[in-house]
């Protein structure tokens, strides 16, 4: 999430919500089921994933560089930390990777990146992120410089802006900002494949298809987070809801509070985008990574590669910080535990985790980006405020970004990557 001056439509800050922007408003995301209490595994007794099989990846055709991404994540897994930083999409002067790097003097192993303004029009049109992707894989600054010996890792995640907006104007993916629903019958288990909205999905699957095809071109695999936080707040507040489209269930104009509806729904989206994906389009280059945020909504083993979930601490809206990290420690292995074959990452977080004495090592921790408008410069400061998640001190202290990415061994920033490519 983040305040992203694109679709203002900030949801409530009455609760206990921490104020990042695009999703924001909810601060740890529990299950949309909470009557399930599945069994979680102490960590101690996790296999240990010394023994690499590529054939866990759910894509049997993957590329080269893609095994050896996902070779590495499993090798690092359960003893070091990969760190990561979301990119701001929707301003091209705020520039996350070197904001990391003032602040610590080290670059962040993984850049995150976002498709929210290629598929519908946007007023500043900013359709920067699959140019900086590439760059940041060949170990260049946005510029061109070369800041690295190393290829970076690329994750991309996509806000999907109403697939039914009209032409010229610029759609919206929260749900209370669209009458666009999933057409997809769950008594019947079919597509409704004549409907205008099952057709301006498959428009919008080919638009970004041909952006992740650019990368496949450039040898980049990519971590692909598609469809995050589909369980939206179900479950975390009372009367809540899904935030963003997909995960509000198969009726246009309309909102479902069933969780099965919806989570089969967003279930058949997911699959849908697979297939088309790697079948259809041919793109073998991506790891699936799940961010459904509930058990409901996960697809398989058979379409996920990597279990994410997205954290960011509670603060009361008359705060002035926002520093105190809680333990992760039983997220991280109720996450776990829904598909021990999996590794479990940190795909969003506010607040930067405390690696050595948390408990919860995930394989990489993705901080959201800075979002607080300054008009007066008009872009965004660095200045402290609830919707900078790197830049200030309001989530992150500079002591902190510092013992995060210089001092802690457990770390691993940019310098210290191996060779993807051989």
């Amino acid at each position: 999430m983040k305040k992203i001056i694109y679709a203002f439509t900030a949801l409530s800050f009455l609760t206990l919500i921490s104020a990042r922007t695009p999703k924001k408003g909810e601060a740890i995301f529990d299950d949309a089921d909470n009557s399930q209490t599945p069994v979680i595994r102490p960590p101690e007794n996790l296999p240990e994933p010394r023994e690499i099989d590529t054939s866990l990846l759910c894509d049997k055709s993957a590329t080269e560089n893609a095994r050896r991404l996902y070779n590495y994540l499993r090798e690092m897994y359960g003893k070091k930390v990969i760190s990561g930083q979301m990119e701001n999409a929707w301003n091209a002067n705020c520039n996350m990777l070197e904001r990391v790097y003032k602040d610590t003097g080290k670059y962040p192993a993984i850049m995150g990146f976002d498709f929210m303004n290629y598929t519908s029009a946007y007023n500043t049109g900013r359709k920067q992120e699959v140019e900086r992707a590439i760059k940041f894989w060949n170990g260049q600054d946005y510029k061109g410089n070369k800041i690295s010996d190393k290829h970076g890792i690329v994750t991309f995640c996509w806000h999907w802006r109403d697939p039914l907006a009209p032409k010229g104007k610029t759609g919206d993916f929260y749900t209370k900002n669209t009458d666009f629903r999933i057409p997809y019958d769950t008594k019947t288990n079919k597509w409704d494949v004549s409907s205008e909205a099952y057709s301006a999905i498959l428009e919008d699957f080919d638009v970004v298809a041909a952006q992740l095809s650019r990368l496949q071109e450039a040898g980049i695999p990519v971590l692909w987070r598609p469809l995050h936080e589909a369980a939206g707040n179900v479950g975390s507040f009372a009367g809540g809801s899904a935030w963003f489209w997909w995960g509000a269930g198969n009726q246009q104009g309309q909102t479902s509070t069933n969780a099965d509806v919806c989570g089969q729904s967003y279930i058949a989206l997911w699959k849908l985008m697979y297939n088309y994906f790697t079948q259809t389009k041919g793109l073998h280059n991506l790891i699936w990574v799940w961010n459904g945020q509930s058990q409901k909504f996960y697809p398989g083993s058979e379409y996920v590669d990597i279990i994410g979930n997205d954290i960011y601490e509670s603060y009361l809206p008359s705060a002035k910080k926002s520093q105190v990290y809680k333990s992760n420690k039983n997220k991280f292995e109720r996450f776990q535990s829904w598909d021990t074959t999996k590794i479990t990452a940190l795909t969003e977080c506010g607040n930067l985790p405390d690696v050595s004495t948390d408990g919860a090592l995930w394989s990489f921790f993705m901080v959201w980006n800075d979002g607080e408008w300054d008009s007066s410069i008009n872009g965004v400061s660095k200045a402290s405020g609830k919707n900078n998640f790197w830049s200030g001190d309001f989530f992150n202290s500079a002591e902190k970004k510092k013992e995060i990415y210089v001092k802690n061994s457990n770390v691993i920033t940019l310098d210290e990557l191996p060779d993807f490519t051989k």
